[in-house]
């Protein structure tokens, strides 16, 4: 068998890090990798990245998605890694992201780009106290001041 030309093998590699990735390597025989805390943490920043550009767009079915899959990703977290380094990231989780992710669910859903903007601020300031209380204070995250997809149009379809 040819080896995977690098692209793809790092495209593969992507794709298994992803929240239910590791259901993609159990089904193709790999020896049971799972994404670690930080391979659902940068999926989780690419996905607030994309959630954001969706909603400046008022692409209200890419946001939908995108809240979607960032709330999976943290679930993820919450269930897998309750516990992680001593913190309890679960609980911290859960009292500081859910609610704001939430708040983002119903802006989106009402197709409200006023209070998308307001919840958005709140999720993203409620990930920034959850990395202060992790001892992480050095990961900050902000609204994107760009796109880093320039394969994918943010514009919705009419």
């Amino acid at each position: 068998m040819k080896p995977l030309p690098m692209a793809c093998a790092a495209a593969l590699a992507c794709i298994l890090s992803l929240p239910g990735g590791t259901a993609l390597a159990e089904s193709s025989n790999a020896k049971g990798y799972a994404p670690g805390v930080a391979d659902i943490m940068i999926a989780t920043q690419v996905r607030h990245a994309k959630l954001w550009l969706a909603g400046e767009a008022r692409n209200w079915d890419l946001a939908d998605y995108e809240i979607d899959e960032l709330k999976e990703g943290l679930e993820d977290i919450v269930k897998y890694f309750p516990v992680y380094k001593d913190m309890p990231v679960g609980q911290m989780i859960e009292a500081t992201a859910m609610g704001p992710i939430k708040d983002v669910e119903a802006a989106v859903k009402a197709k409200d780009r006023a209070r998308f903007t307001a919840a958005f601020d709140k999720l993203t300031a409620a990930c920034n106290t959850c990395h202060q209380s992790a001892n992480r204070p050095f990961i900050v995250v902000q609204r994107p001041t760009g796109s880093a997809f320039p394969n994918q149009s943010f514009v919705p379809k009419k």
